[in-house]
């Protein structure tokens, strides 16, 4: 059964490095949580990052919109922390790799750092937090175990978006034209015949719903693992290997699909009583390929192409025109030549390959016999990644429809070329990508007792250097931090650790910040008034904070003067002459940049209540982002141009609160654990390059980082808001039906000094919460998650309609005098005047969401007399189950799926796990 505590991690987060010897006391004084194996493996997806969404306290996870396999989300901790780049770091067996990269199957522990004592080993990226993960390793003296997993399913769409159909467009856009003073575009025989289409060919009225066309509701997820690990007296092992694949949604020739491998090896073993090394090998290699339309381009095309674009394929009766070989007559329209049925299913395709080998190297020296309590080490790592991109691009000819009154008076129907053929017989090379890292670290480690007293003493020297292909700026960092941690009977406890953390980002002479951090924590479950207490079996206060660099947000080379090789001119009194490029001064250079930092503060405690089946943490956190680089172009006029320079000129303070509880108890037969883990931040611009202005309420400063600068809307004109009167708005025609605005400062006139912050884009409060139930062989697991206290922009073309694009369902609401004078949607236009297009409470949206994230339901067999096999899981699995919120028409926590790449997707899966 899954029981997830609190982790409790030891001096300096020791654990973290694979290569590392870890604490075996509680020493620590820091803020961490993890995860164990297993804890995280009963959510079916593509991208192992999205499982752990809502697990982990602290750990916020936003998702993305892309498409198959590519929606790796952005990893948070603690909120925001700057002004950028406020993702956090992640450390797979001691180097910096990519999380999305793994398998459940491969991990061991994943812990989260989020204090200065325990971000401070890893240098210059760590302080907006850190996640560290620990691949499977086994465990010495244990017996050899395998497990075979086999797991296949479906995933369907979710929420996908509305649309009017062509009649009801033919009607829309008519009005559309008689509010903007035009005739009606469709005749009434036009209507008519939109009326009684009969679908996407129709030669004369097309009416095509592009996502039945060229979408499918449901696609596959397959999944199969081999693992196995154990170990002897001086061996340890692991080895996990993995395939996952799946289907796309695009219903084309060739079929969208995903095939990912896997493949790890873990080896540690001992040569003499105080040697031992360590080795391991992992590669990825991951096959994508569709059709030459991306995923991307067609569901953009379904949410803007309207339903009447073109017919999908002529007929040469109707139109006069030849057809060749196999090859149909394809329409389009001269705003729109790209035929979606002919990249779908003649366009050809595009084919990406990824390969990445990872392989790493110890050793380790246990120096007791020498000195008591020392021990080294030293680890060495090489990362390759590799990506090919191929395609076949094949264009034919599309055919769009003109008329003209000929000289009878009749209309005649001509159709054009607007895309020309291009068939192409070989494969191209798109894109190469080449990246390499190195990476070297070694450690020195001192622990001792001296009667109640226990001393921890750790060096320890970071350094990794990535290679792209085509970049002439490697990154470089280093980091050689040291630790000392003491602590008294166990009840008291004192750290204090330094780094000097190194970057190439900087000039040289200034590459290096030294960094601190210091703790204390007092183990109160250890006194003599409560030692032995059968309610409170483990309490510690702890208070820590640091001062740490930061280099993430700074980019490179800002110290020197930058150039660039842009446009050319002739020589001569004739278009042959010589050619000489042009160089442009793009940038100033900026010599005196400091080292953006990090000052922070962690009060927390720790607990374990009521024989342990009550564990408590939380954490109350405040830290302090300053010397933040930037732009320093609001100090100076327009005038100055490019000699602006970077400046440190900013900072942001943060605050919050997370908290992560469970209880478990077990009665008989039935256990079960409950638990929640909550995280609430904030922060506030407190210095930032801004004009100072009278209107206060238009300040960067004294808003949060992520706030949403708008208008206010009164409503609309003509039905909330008289039109006469009201002050002049200044972003282009308006007229009843229009959105009207408030104007703030009163000057008469609504413009850009009118706007003021209307919301945030950044969760204020995140919670997960878990049920685990377990009766005999039976076992049931729930997860839900939320995000509260965030807006988002209702800007997209699915709230937008107007011009030459379709019109999503909310177009049928739109208000008009005559038609829909109760409506609430603006006056549809053809235009694209700005007005009604603003940021604005009008716009805004409240996406306070709910989702049932997992569910798995599982039985074991272990009852077997064949000593072989242990035991037998069959489990089923779902994800995204449903989402409350108040947005119902599309997703909440991702208003653009579905618009511009893949809508979020709901997995259930069936599976059988074998234990031998």
């Amino acid at each position: 059964m899954r029981n997830t505590v609190i982790i409790i991690l030891s001096a300096i987060a020791a654990s973290m490095l694979s290569w590392y010897p870890a604490d075996a006391q509680d020493t620590g004084v820091g803020a961490t949580a993890g995860l164990g194996h297993g804890e995280f493996d009963s959510y079916p997806d593509l991208t192992l990052t999205n499982m752990l969404q809502g697990k982990i306290a602290g750990l916020q996870v936003r998702s993305i919109v892309h498409g198959l396999g590519n929606n790796v989300p952005d990893l948070y901790i603690r909120g925001q922390h700057g002004m950028s780049a406020n993702t956090a770091l992640v450390i797979i067996d001691g180097v910096e790799r990519p999380l999305a990269d793994l398998i459940p199957e491969e991990i061991e522990t994943i812990e989260v750092l989020k204090d200065a004592t325990a971000k401070i080993l890893y240098g210059a990226r760590a302080a907006n937090g850190v996640v560290v993960v620990t691949t499977k390793k086994g465990e010495t003296n244990t017996e050899r175990t395998y497990h075979i997993n086999a797991e296949m399913g479906i995933t369907s769409m979710t929420r996908m978006p509305e649309w009017v159909n062509s009649y009801e467009y033919a009607n829309l856009y008519n009005e559309a034209c008689l509010n903007d003073g035009l005739a009606p575009y469709y005749t009434q025989e036009q209507v008519e015949g939109y009326r009684n289409s009969t679908g996407a060919f129709d030669p004369l009225y097309p009416d095509i719903d592009w996502q039945k066309e060229f979408m499918k509701r449901n696609s596959t997820y397959r999944k199969v693992t081999f693992d196995m690990d154990g170990g002897s007296n001086n061996v340890r092992y692991a080895l996990v290997a993995g395939y996952v694949g799946s289907g796309g949604y695009e219903d084309a020739a060739y079929n969208t699909s995903l095939n990912r491998l896997t493949l790890r090896g873990n080896l540690d073993f001992s040569i003499t009583d105080f040697l031992s090394v360590t080795a391991g090998i992992s590669g990825r290699m991951e096959m994508r390929k569709w059709a030459q339309m991306t995923c991307a381009q067609l569901f953009t095309a379904a949410s803007t192409y309207r339903p009447n674009e073109y017919p999908l394929i002529l007929s040469p009766e109707s139109t006069g025109l030849t057809q060749s070989d196999d090859i149909p007559l394809f329409g389009a329209s001269v705003l729109r030549p790209t035929n979606v049925y002919a990249e779908q299913r003649y366009g050809g395709y595009t084919e990406e390959r990824y390969t990445r080998a990872q392989t790493d190297f110890g050793a380790r020296l246990d120096l007791d016999r020498w000195v008591k309590g020392l021990s080294a080490g030293a680890y060495l790592s090489f990362d390759n990644y590799d990506f090919l991109q191929l395609s076949l691009s094949k264009k034919y000819p599309a055919y769009a429809p003109g008329t003209y009154v000929d000289a009878s008076g009749s209309t005649v129907t001509e159709y054009k070329q607007v895309q020309q053929i291009n068939v192409a017989t070989d494969q191209s090379r798109n894109s190469t990508t080449l990246q390499q890292t190195l990476g070297w670290n070694a450690y020195a480690k001192y622990l001792n007792t001296f009667g109640k007293h226990r001393l921890s003493a750790d060096l320890v020297y970071l350094y990794s250097k990535t290679t792209n292909q085509g970049v002439t700026q490697d990154i470089i960092n280093s980091n050689t931090s040291l630790n000392i941690n003491w602590s008294y009977d166990n009840r008291y406890v004192v750290e204090a650790d330094a780094a000097l953390m190194g970057s190439n980002r900087f000039q040289k002479g200034n590459r290096f910040f030294m960094s601190g951090a210091a703790g204390a924590a007092w183990i109160i479950s250890n006194e003599s008034f409560l030692k032995g207490s059968r309610n409170v079996n483990f309490l510690k206060l702890k208070l820590s904070g640091g001062l740490l660099g930061f280099d993430s947000a700074t980019s490179h080379l800002l110290y020197e003067r930058a150039w660039e090789q842009s446009g050319s001119f002739k020589f001569g009194t004739t278009a042959n002459g010589a050619t000489a490029f042009l160089t442009n001064f793009i940038r100033n250079a900026s010599p005196d940049l400091k080292w953006e930092k990090s000052l922070e503060m962690n009060l927390g405690v720790e607990g374990l209540f009521f024989g342990s089946r009550l564990s408590v943490e939380a954490d109350w956190f405040r830290e302090m982002h300053y010397d933040i680089i930037g732009l320093n172009d609001a100090a100076h006029g327009d005038y100055t141009g490019d000699f602006v320079t970077y400046k440190n000129m900013g900072s942001v303070f943060n605050q919050g609160i997370d908290a992560a509880v469970k209880w478990s108890d077990t009665k008989g037969d039935f256990s079960y654990s409950v638990g929640a883990n909550v995280l609430w931040s904030k922060n506030k611009v407190l210095e930032w390059d801004q004009v100072l202005h009278g209107e206060t309420y238009r300040y960067t400063v004294g808003n949060s980082t992520d706030a949403m600068f708008g208008y206010v809307a009164e409503g609309l004109f003509g039905k909330d808001v008289a039109i006469d009167g009201h002050p002049q708005q200044s972003f282009g025609h308006y007229q009843e039906g229009d959105i009207a605005y408030s104007d703030l400062n009163g000057d008469g006139a609504i413009d850009g000094r009118d706007v003021k912050v209307l919301g945030n884009t950044f969760p204020r409060t995140t919670l997960g919460i878990d049920i685990n139930l377990r009766y005999k062989g039976w076992g049931l697991y729930i997860l839900g998650y939320a995000e509260l206290g965030v807006y988002k922009w209702a800007s997209n073309s699915y709230y937008w309609n107007y011009g030459e694009n379709a019109y999503s369902v909310l177009a049928l609401d739109r208000w008009h005098p005559v038609n829909n004078p109760d409506g609430s949607y603006p006056r549809l236009t053809t235009t694209d005047d700005a007005n009604n297009w603003q940021n604005s409470t009008f716009w805004l949206k409240k996406t306070d969401w709910f989702r049932l994230k997992n569910i798995e339901l599982s039985y074991t067999f272990d009852s077997f007399r064949n000593r072989l096999l242990k035991d037998i899981k069959v489990f089923v699995r779902g994800a995204n189950l449903f989402v409350l919120s108040s947005v119902p028409e599309l997703d909440p926590e991702l208003l653009d799926a579905g618009l511009t790449n893949y809508p979020v997707t709901r997995t259930f899966t069936c599976g059988v796990t074998f234990t031998l």
